[in-house]
């Protein structure tokens, strides 16, 4: 099973300004963890939303729009939820 743990966008992420460097560290410590366990598939950081589009599809229809989407995304591998 793929998790998708999702960040969700601040005025501060929108803005560029990353995050202090206590936060770094804990979000750094825990990718680690990750890894290690053999779970972690991907760990990229997102572009500010204004920079992105949500794209719906229905039938041939397509529709673009500009929506808030989050700071960050990180894909795991579980075997279950818990």
């Amino acid at each position: 099973m793929r998790v998708m743990v999702i960040v969700k966008a601040s005025k501060d992420s929108e803005a560029g300004k990353m995050p202090d460097e206590k936060l770094l560290a804990e979000m750094g410590k825990f990718n680690e963890e990750l890894v290690k366990a053999g779970v972690m598939l991907a760990g990229e950081g997102l572009q500010p939303t204004s920079n992105g589009a949500r794209v719906r599809f229905s039938g041939s229809q397509r529709n673009e729009s500009k929506l808030v989407y989050p700071a960050g995304v990180l894909l795991r591998r579980n075997h279950n939820l818990s």
